[in-house]
Parts: C-alpha cells; structure tokens; sequence
C-alpha cells in the first residue's frame, strides 16, 4: 500500500433514512412556494432544476434528495389542495 493511502483517512458512509421518505419529504416542503398556475410551475421548476444542475456540476451546494425531489415534482401531475 503506497504511503499516500496510508495517510487518508477512510470514507464511509451512513444512511439514517430511506431515500423515498426523505424525497417525499422534501417535495411536501417544496410544494407551497410553487406557483398554482401551471406554465408559472414549470417555469419555476425549470429554474430551480437548472440551479441544482449547476451546483451538481460545481460541486458547491449540491443537494441529491433536493434535486430528486425537483424532478418528481416536474413530472408529477398537478392538483390544487
């Protein structure tokens, strides 16, 4: 083992939740600050998507559930509650 690897600390990870609760959570938090009017909706998910599209890219700021969430909330139908 090269001496580099030696010094680097181990990455592990740990999951505390499931994905699916953690994204549904999520798009019920996002839900009240889209807009009821459709083409104003998609405009605002457009902008959004292409923000975390950005971030992804950057690697700043980057958040996967808030991206899933965005893309479900993209092609989910709409209704009014």
């Amino acid at each position: 083992m090269p001496a580099s690897a030696r010094l680097r600390p181990r990455i592990t990870a740990l999951r505390l939740h499931e994905p699916r609760a953690l994204i549904a959570a999520r798009m019920d938090a996002l839900r009240p600050f889209l807009a009821r009017d459709p083409a104003v909706r998609r405009a605002m998910l457009a902008r959004l998507l292409r923000a975390e599209r950005r971030a992804a890219m950057s690697g700043v700021g980057y958040d996967a559930v808030r991206h899933a969430a965005l893309r479900r909330l993209a092609v989910e139908p709409q209704t009014f509650r």
